[in-house]
């Protein structure tokens, strides 16, 4: 049970955000899930609060979790789906918690907002960019967007985080000025105190609150044994966007290597900076010869498509030989340039030989993540294997398909306090798979919040004509049903489309006459960001807006009011059947005698449905009409299952 001090704080805090929030209403559901979440923080113990759009659960977390840190002595850690939502954490909602604490007497409470290592610069590159090998880097736009970058960051008007960058970078310019690990002296640098990444791990030593995200929590509790994240007693958790858990585990131990991306330009550089080094050169030819083999045996077995997947722990021995053998020579390569940076410390120009450290730590990371990701693939342990051939690339993929096997091992021996929310994390009207899928404990305690929204005023609707996807008319149904009740409904001027497949969705577009295309924003044309800033400028503006997208806009995208009126899903959102870790996993059921469709399949059907069907009612005033062109919503059982993933009181038929 929570103290009388906790409660009262709570109660303050509470009290003080009708002062910094103005049009603020208390809400029992957030009382209710502010109460839950203190009782878990006293007891020690785990739990999962589902928590609709409009009851406000970042600040319900936010006081109950600051409280607790604070009469406890304790380090509040928070966990978002991304980056972005993180920084959108820290520059909105949590600001004003700290001005409702502020208002209590609680004040100095130290924030520190904590990202991966490569979403920070290194001074050393910078330094070495600066210092006259600018041509080494990179040319064209490149060098001039990395140019501004450095003089932002020398003028001290640019902090070194990525995403506070105001210049654009792309991924490949971004890197030559990223921090590494592979590349990083550490305390042995002489940029050291000025270090950002550094910056902030001395200031997470102190901190009462981080704000951090899921990629890099699970990394740093995979990775680093002793950081400030391990001590489970010491730290209170919680998961914002929860529902993203189960993937990002998966994602955190997945490992890939490019075959068609041999790492020729750094050796290069390597070799105009280190010159007379010819036992890389030899090394590096060693390495060539076995890695084109590799990728001439991917490209046989991938033939005409796209993928090709492994079944359980069955991998061509002849193609397991070759990748042993290129692990072999790389771990050659790899004691190669241990040779070479140790070589180069006698350089005497200093930017030259900071500038060759980096590139030697870049290439000798590269290497090691290539081992890695062969010692994976070709070893014993229960994995998806698949190959896959992109736009200029050929991949060898391995990942872990359970996700709760991982968050057994390295998430829940740590996390010992903590809230897991979200506004769906129920499925079919149940706990159970995400539970399941997570790893968590029988006797983790669950909480359903009531939606703050009148549902009476939305209507879900499977049209009476419609077919199910599988149909040959489907598509064609698609189309004509959104010429009238897309671009013919006069009435909603904000319409969301959602498609789960491309095809489908330029299928449509292009069978729209080009007259009537002005209104719609097809996603592909534009940045995600830059498509819905559009819609509502042409809606304020006073003219129709019609979004074509696909998964993105089926989850995060906020279109309250006459933004969004009417949400037309065009087929029920089954998983694509060729994911290979889906399939893998469902292999792996099969095999014991289980059935992947109930277990895997339906969960994640029922999650997305009620994701995109959560587009529609964004605030109390809000109305309007979801329509679900799958004609199996109601002539399928679980139909009516999928529907209980959602607020709906009623599927009617149109």
């Amino acid at each position: 049970m929570a103290n009388h001090h906790q409660t009262d704080l709570v109660a303050q805090v509470y009290r003080a955000l009708t002062s910094v929030m103005p049009g603020f209403v208390a809400r029992a559901q957030q009382k209710t899930m502010i109460s839950r979440t203190l009782g878990l923080m006293t007891r020690q113990a785990l739990g999962v609060i589902e928590a609709p759009t409009g009851i406000g659960k970042s600040m319900g977390y936010l006081i109950a979790g600051i409280a607790s840190a604070v009469t406890e002595d304790k380090v509040l850690v928070v966990s978002t789906a991304t980056a972005s939502l993180q920084d959108q954490l820290a520059s909105k909602d949590l600001p004003l918690a700290l001005r409702a604490f502020a208002l209590a007497g609680v004040c100095g409470i130290d924030v520190v907002v904590a990202k991966g290592r490569e979403r920070h610069a290194c001074p050393m590159k910078m330094h070495a960019f600066a210092g006259g090998t600018q041509d080494l880097f990179a040319a064209g736009d490149d060098h001039t967007a990395l140019t501004q970058a450095v003089d932002l960051w020398r003028q001290g008007q640019w902090a070194g985080v990525r995403d506070d960058l105001p210049v654009r970078l792309h991924q490949r310019a971004w890197m030559r000025i990223a921090n590494t690990a592979a590349s990083c002296p550490g305390q042995k640098c002489p940029e050291f105190d000025l270090c950002p990444y550094y910056a902030t791990q001395a200031a997470l030593k102190t901190a009462r609150v981080i704000i951090t995200n899921h990629d890099y929590l699970l990394s740093t509790l995979s990775n680093v044994p002793h950081s400030v994240f391990s001590d489970g007693h010491k730290c209170l958790f919680v998961f914002d966007e929860a529902h993203h858990l189960s993937d990002k585990l998966l994602n955190a131990f997945a490992r890939r290597l490019d075959l068609a991306a041999f790492p020729s330009e750094v050796i290069e550089a390597i070799a105009q900076l280190c010159p007379g080094m010819v036992g890389l050169d030899f090394a590096a030819e060693r390495v060539r010869g076995i890695w084109r083999a590799c990728e001439d045996a991917a490209l046989t077995m991938l033939g005409d498509g796209s993928q090709h997947r492994f079944t359980l722990n069955e991998v061509p021995p002849q193609f397991r030989r070759l990748l042993l053998d290129l692990k072999a020579q790389l771990s050659g390569m790899r004691a190669t340039l241990k040779e070479v940076k140790e070589s180069n410390a006698r350089f005497r120009n200093k930017a030259v030989a900071m500038l060759a450290d980096s590139r030697i730590g870049q290439l000798s990371g590269d290497v090691q993540e290539a081992i890695d990701c062969i010692e994976e693939f070709t070893g014993d342990d229960l994995v998806a294997r698949w190959l896959a051939r992109g736009r200029n690339s050929i991949d060898l993929n391995c990942s872990p398909f359970d996700g709760a096997r991982k968050a057994r091992k390295h998430l829940w021996p740590v996390v010992k306090t903590g809230l897991l929310t979200s506004a769906t994390l129920t499925t079919l009207g149940s706990f159970e798979p995400m539970r399941i899928a997570l790893g968590l404990p029988a006797e983790t305690s669950t909480l359903k919040l009531d939606s703050p929204f009148d549902y009476g005023r939305a209507r879900l609707i499977v049209p009476r004509l419609c077919v199910e996807a599988s149909d040959p008319a489907h598509s064609r149904m698609v189309a004509a049903f959104l010429k009238d009740h897309a671009l013919g409904a006069a009435k909603h001027r904000g319409v969301l489309v959602y498609f789960t497949s491309k095809k489908l969705m330029l299928d449509c577009m292009a069978a729209i006459p080009t007259a009537q295309r002005g209104c719609i924003l097809l996603q592909g044309q534009w940045q995600p960001w830059a498509m819905l800033e559009e819609h509502k400028r042409r809606i304020d503006a006073g003219v129709r807006s019609i979004i074509f997208g696909l998964d993105s806009i089926g989850e995060g995208v906020d279109l309250p009011g006459e933004y969004c009126t009417r949400v037309i899903m065009t087929r029920l959102p089954f998983p694509c059947p060729d994911d290979p870790v889906l399939c893998t996993h469902a292999e792996y059921l099969r095999s014991k005698g289980k059935d992947p469709f109930h277990i895997l399949t339906m969960p994640k059907v029922g999650l997305k449905f009620a994701q995109v069907a959560g587009r529609l009612m964004r605030r109390e005033q809000d109305w309007g009409e979801f329509y679900v062109l799958d004609k199996r919503l109601r002539s399928k059982r679980y139909g009516a299952q999928i529907v209980k993933s959602t607020p709906f009181r009623t599927m009617e038929m149109g």
